[in-house]
């Protein structure tokens, strides 16, 4: 049976993450600290790099006078541009290490090399207490505040101050809305149309950009942007919905973490933007399944009404014909001034 999608929108709940490394390594934070976004919370290598070395085509020879010209034993350190082999003839002829790293085999003329791999580092991403920790793989991190989900990310991150760049939820982000003040923030606007504009958030620079939709056309400068990119409702000509436009209008000036990472119904991410706020009264964990029913709010995901906003009025028993001559479980739903429409379950998104 088909099954809606579900999009959190919550003002105020419990946020729990897995903060993982790549690569085996080790967490060195305990259960119980506290830590800040920037906050380095484990660290590993990353993969080394192989390289192959045809050691006598480098250097002229044949394999077995190459030979001759190792410069190195096996397991040696080398530094970056050491000789490897060589020189060799009136051109000194030489071939050097890449990167720093270690021989790991030679012979017939060729050389294999392990550079050293990339030191990388882990950094906790938002403010919060660590509530479990995996050893040498991943800490938990929980915090309060206010959690939206979005429909496509560049697969970046960052941490930075909200700032609206449009007055309303279907205003377009242009040049003339980036000032001096949108320096290091995370831009908030209803669409963006031109890829050009991603120049100009590069040149302040801003930490991200949180919109509603843009067109396909800006899909390749987003995705080679440096900072997260997340939308709301995806690609096309849609306004940011009014209440998560309203959510970020409502704590502009507040720190939020953003995962633009891209989303995975098999893992269960999505792209998320999180605002740490005060814990006043209680909050909850979002529920991670929520039934579809009357009175239900609810978003429509496809055309012609892609993006709209309404409520479940019923729940029609049995499979429904639609336009294209396919009989499919369907919901109708009240959309404001378009009135009640009939729309595939499976096209709907549930607002939690």
């Amino acid at each position: 049976m088909d099954l809606p999608h579900q999009t959190h929108v919550s003002l105020l709940v419990v946020i729990r993450r897995a903060r993982v490394l790549p690569a085996r390594g080790s967490i060195i934070v305990r259960v119980n600290q506290k830590v800040a976004p920037s906050d380095v919370i484990g660290r590993t290598t990353l993969a080394p790099a192989h390289y192959l070395f045809d050691i006598a085509h480098g250097l002229g020879l044949p394999p077995a006078k190459a030979d001759r010209y190792l410069r190195r034993e096996l397991g040696e350190k080398v530094s970056s541009g050491d000789i490897l082999a060589g020189p060799v003839g009136w051109m000194r002829r030489v071939v050097r290490a890449p990167e720093e790293g270690r021989v790991v085999l030679q012979g017939d003329g060729r050389l294999l090399y392990e550079g050293l791999g990339e030191a990388f580092e882990l950094k906790a991403a938002l403010p919060g207490t660590v509530i479990g920790e995996e050893p040498d793989v991943s800490a938990t991190i929980e915090t309060v505040g206010a959690l939206v989900e979005g429909i496509w990310g560049n697969g970046r991150q960052e941490f930075g101050v909200l700032r609206m760049t449009t007055q309303n939820s279907a205003g377009t982000l242009g040049a003339t809305d980036l000032n001096i003040e949108m320096r290091g923030a995370v831009a908030v606007a209803g669409r963006v149309e031109d890829p050009n504009i991603f120049r100009s958030l590069a040149a302040l620079p801003v930490r991200g950009l949180i919109c509603g939709s843009m067109p396909s056309a800006c899909i390749s400068a987003a995705q080679a942007a440096e900072i997260p990119v997340i939308l709301t409702e995806g690609f096309g000509n849609i306004p940011m919905n009014s209440a998560i436009f309203e959510l970020f209008a409502t704590n502009v000036g507040r720190e939020a973490s953003l995962n633009a990472q891209q989303t995975d119904h098999w893992k269960g991410v999505r792209p998320e933007v999180i605002i740490p706020l005060p814990a006043v009264g209680s909050a909850d964990v979002p529920a991670e399944a929520v039934q579809l029913v009357v009175g239900r709010r609810v978003r429509v995901l496809r055309a012609p009404h892609a993006g709209r906003e309404g409520s479940v009025v019923s729940l029609p028993q049995g499979l429904m014909a639609i336009p294209n001559g396919i009989r499919v479980p369907c919901a109708d739903v009240e959309l404001g001034e378009i009135g009640l429409v009939r729309v595939p379950i499976a096209n709907l998104d549930i607002l939690e």
